[in-house]
């Protein structure tokens, strides 16, 4: 008898491969929170939920690329790319505490940024590893805990925005190109890109959750931490 971890990923490989079918049409769909069950929190409790969960996500992202690095990209001999060559490194990031502490608005909105460009490639990112031979027991259920909690993320982030700034508009999130190398039929093509794709979301998350507990320190405690 198989263990149940293996059923809930065949179970989840048939439902994911079926979706795939719809690839594109999931792409271009439009974002839509619901905000009205966080407006009534403490914005305190909003950034410590926050914070937590990209720490978690943070973990998860680590594990994933690192396993995934010495299961399959060991033997091919081959480098990731440097996190500089990740598309959200186009954002204007602060370059000091100092920075990071003077723009509270800048730094809320870049955060969000950051989480909504992840939004399709992490969908995408949840179809190909469930194809991925080999990957289902250990880094499927990450990228679907990473999926679903990123959305979490941007509801909380989006509604401490407006609690500080109410009428802020949200930046424009960089577009990711190259994206179709994750569904390439050559398998070593698709191994690097999704090598590349689990870096930059590794560093992502890390930026993310330095910026969010240095937002509670200026914010909660006028930088008093």
């Amino acid at each position: 008898m198989q263990p149940v971890l293996s059923h809930l990923c065949s179970w989840l490989f048939h439902v994911l491969l079926v979706s795939n079918l719809f690839w594109e049409k999931v792409y271009s769909v439009p974002m839509c929170f619901v905000m009205e069950n966080y407006n009534e929190l403490p914005i305190e409790e909003l950034f410590n939920s926050a914070i937590v969960m990209v720490q978690h996500t943070s973990n998860l992202t680590t594990q994933m690329s690192e396993e995934f690095d010495a299961n399959f990209v060991h033997s091919l001999g081959y480098k990731s790319k440097n996190s500089s060559t990740c598309p959200t490194t186009s954002l204007a990031t602060p370059a000091s505490n100092e920075q990071i502490q003077q723009t509270q608005d800048v730094l809320l909105k870049m955060v969000i940024s950051i989480s909504r460009a992840w939004y399709h490639p992490l969908e995408q990112l949840v179809r190909a590893v469930a194809t991925l031979e080999g990957a289902c027991k250990t880094m499927l259920l990450k990228v679907i805990d990473v999926e679903e909690t990123n959305q979490q993320i941007l509801k909380e982030i989006k509604a401490i925005l407006v609690r500080v700034h109410p009428g802020a508009e949200e930046d424009v999130y960089p577009a990711w190109m190259g994206l179709a190398d994750v569904r390439s039929a050559d398998e070593d093509t698709r191994h690097i890109a999704l090598s590349n794709l689990l870096h930059c979301l590794d560093s992502d998350t890390d930026k993310v959750a330095t910026y969010l507990e240095a937002l509670k320190c200026r914010i909660i405690h006028n930088n008093n931490c």
